[in-house]
C-alpha cells in the first residue's frame, strides 16, 4: 500500500470511528506528512537501507510538521491549528518568505524549526591552499597531514563535568519508583543534561569544520571508517559513540559543498596506518602502537600523522563532493 492509498483509508474509514476522531482534531498536514515519513521509511527497509521501521509510542518524543499561514512576530508565532504561541528566543526568525514550520518536543521543552527562502550569501574565500588529508582516530579526534592535531572533543572540560553529573542523576533516578512524580522530575533533569551534552559536541564539530574549510585547501581526503563494525570492539566503542565521527562527516561535506572544496574518501581498506609516508613500506601495526618506525627508511613519526599524509597522497579515491 503506498502513502496515498493509505491516506485515504486513514481519511474515510480509519478516523470516522469515534475512539480516532482525535486525528481529524491536529493539522490535516502533519497527519499527511507522518504517512509520507512512513512509507520513505519502509522503502528504505525493502531496499536493504535501513531497518525495519520501529514502532513510535505516543510518549516518545516526536515532531509534527505544519504548512499554511505562518505569521511570525518579534516575540510570537501563529501557526496552523495550534494558533498564537509566545517565542522565548525573540528576534531569530525572519518575518518573510517562511514556507514551513515543524514543531517538536525535548525533555519538557517545545522547539519550533522554520523552513525559510533566503538568497545564498557569497562566502569571501581566502588564497587556495595545499590539499590536506584527515585522519580520525581516539587518541586525538582528528589529525591533518600539515601536523596540526585537534583535541579529542570527550576531553573538553566542560563534557567531562556535564558527564559526572549525568552518572550521579542517572543513579538518582534508578531510586526513583517507575511512573511517580518524583520520576518523572528527575527524567527531565537527565533529559535536559543530555541536550546541553549533544548541543556542545555539535557547536565543537561545527567550529572544527569551518577552521579546516575556511583555510580553503584545494581538497580534503578522509578514510572511510566502518563505524558498525567498530561499535562492536567493547574497547573502542564507548570512545567512538562519545565522539560521533557521523555527524563530523555529514556537516564536512555540507560545508565542502558550500564552500565549493573537492572531499575525497578512501576505501576502508585502504592501510594508512601501515604504509610508511616516506618510502610507501608496508609493515603491520597494533591499535595500541603509537609511533611508526619504518624498517626501511628508518623514518619515525607519529602513527595518526603518518596516516593523515598517506590519505593526503592516496590516488585511489571516491569523490564525495
Amino acid at each position: 500500500m503506498t502513502g496515498s492509498d493509505f491516506s485515504k483509508w486513514l481519511n474515510n474509514i480509519y478516523s470516522k470511528q469515534d475512539e480516532f476522531k482525535w486525528i481529524k482534531e491536529v493539522s490535516s498536514k502533519a497527519v499527511k506528512q507522518s504517512i509520507m515519513n512512513g512509507e520513505k521509511a519502509f522503502k528504505r527497509f525493502f531496499k536493504k537501507k535501513s531497518s525495519f521501521p520501529r514502532f513510535k509510542k505516543k510518549s516518545d518524543y516526536g515532531k509534527i510538521y505544519l504548512i499554511g499561514t505562518i505569521r511570525i512576530k518579534r516575540h510570537l508565532i501563529q501557526l496552523p491549528t495550534l494558533g498564537k504561541i509566545r517565542l522565548k528566543e525573540k528576534g531569530y526568525i525572519p518575518f518573510e518568505k517562511v514556507r514551513n514550520a515543524t514543531v517538536s518536543k525535548e525533555g519538557d521543552k517545545y522547539y519550533v524549526s522554520v523552513l525559510v527562502e533566503e538568497e545564498a550569501m557569497k562566502k569571501q574565500q581566502s588564497e587556495q591552499s595545499d590539499g590536506i588529508g584527515i585522519d580520525m582516530g581516539i587518541k586525538e579526534f582528528l589529525y591533518s597531514s600539515n601536523g596540526i592535531p585537534i583535541a579529542n572533543i570527550s576531553k573538553s572540560n566542560k563534557l567531562v563535568k556535564l558527564n559526572k553529573s549525568l552518572k550521579r542523576q542517572q543513579r538518582k533516578l534508578s531510586r526513583r519508583l517507575k511512573g511517580s512524580m518524583n520520576w518523572r522530575k528527575q527524567k527531565n533533569i537527565i533529559q535536559r543534561l543530555h541536550r546541553r551534552i549533544a548541543n556542545i559536541k555539535i557547536d565543537l564539530k561545527r567550529k572544527i569544520v569551518l577552521k579546516i574549510v575556511k583555510k580553503n585547501p584545494q581538497f580534503i581526503t578522509i578514510e572511510d571508517l566502518h563505524v558498525k563494525e567498530i561499535m562492536k570492539n567493547r574497547r573502542l566503542a564507548n570512545s567512538f559513540q562519545q565522539i560521533g565521527i557521523s555527524y563530523f562527516v555529514t556537516w564536512l561535506k555540507h560545508k565542502c559543498a558550500e564552500y565549493r572544496i573537492e572531499l575525497r574518501q578512501v576505501n576502508r581498506f585502504y592501510p594508512s596506518s601501515q604504509l610508511c609516508s616516506g618510502c610507501g613500506n608496508r609493515k603491520p601495526m597494533q591499535i595500541h602502537v603509537r609511533q611508526y618506525s619504518c624498517n626501511n627508511c628508518g623514518k619515525n613519526i607519529d602513527r595518526d600523522l603518518n596516516a593523515s599524509i598517506n590519505l593526503k597522497k592516496s590516488k585511489e579515491y571516491t569523490v564525495l563532493v
